[in-house]
C-alpha cells in the first residue's frame, strides 16, 4: 500500500498544491521607513555642519568678557536691558558705544541704596570723568556717565566692583577713545 491517492479515490488536502516560495538570505532590501547605515559622505557632511556652527558661535562671542573684568580705557558695547553680566569688549578704534573711565570697590558694608550709590558715583565717577576727558562734566553735554554695579546676589557673594563708563546720551556709536591726549 502506498500513500498516493488513487485516481478514483478522494483527494488528499494540499497534495496538489505547490509549496510557497521561501525568501533567500541576502542583503537587506531598502524600503520606506527602514534604517540604513549612513555613508562616509554623510558623516563628513554632518561633521562639517557642526564645525561651521561652532565657528559661528565662537566668532559671535569672541569679544565677550565679564562686565566686572573691564578696566579703565576699555571700550565696549552696552548690552540691551538693565541686567547683564557680560559685555562685548572692542578696540576703541572699532565701533563701540561706551568707554570705561573708572573701576573701584564700593566700601559700604550693606548693599548700596540709591542715595549712597549716587554719592559714591559723584565722588568717584565725576572726578574720573574730568581726569580722563580733561574737562569738566558740565562742559561736555555730548557725553554722559553710566555705571555697572553688582546684582544683589553678586554683592552677597563679595562682588563690590563699580565700573563707570562714558557714552553719548543716545548711546550712538563712536570709533575713537575719549581719553584726553
Amino acid at each position: 500500500m502506498t500513500d498516493e491517492p488513487t485516481p478514483d479515490g478522494p483527494a488528499v488536502p494540499g497534495a496538489d498544491q505547490q509549496p510557497e516560495p521561501q525568501a533567500t538570505p541576502g542583503p537587506p532590501q531598502r524600503g520606506v521607513g527602514q534604517w540604513t547605515k549612513p555613508g562616509k559622505q554623510r558623516n563628513i557632511l554632518v561633521g562639517g555642519v557642526i564645525v561651521a556652527f561652532l565657528a559661528i558661535v565662537l566668532f559671535a562671542v569672541r569679544n565677550n568678557v565679564q562686565a566686572d573684568d573691564l578696566k579703565v580705557g576699555d571700550c565696549f558695547n552696552i548690552p540691551e536691558g538693565t541686567s547683564f553680566s557680560t559685555v562685548e569688549k572692542l578696540a576703541c578704534t572699532e565701533s563701540h558705544n561706551a568707554e570705561v573711565i573708572f573701576v573701584g570697590e564700593y566700601t559700604g558694608t550693606t548693599y548700596p541704596i540709591a542715595l549712597s550709590l549716587d554719592a559714591y558715583l559723584n565722588d568717584n565717577c565725576v572726578t574720573a570723568f574730568e581726569t580722563y576727558v580733561g574737562r569738566a562734566v558740565d562742559s561736555a553735554p555730548e557725553l554722559s556717565i553710566g555705571y555697572v554695579h553688582p546684582s544683589r546676589d553678586g554683592w552677597d557673594n563679595g562682588d563690590k566692583t563699580i565700573t563707570c563708563y562714558l557714552s553719548q546720551p543716545d548711546q550712538s556709536p563712536m570709533t575713537e577713545s575719549l581719553k584726553a591726549t
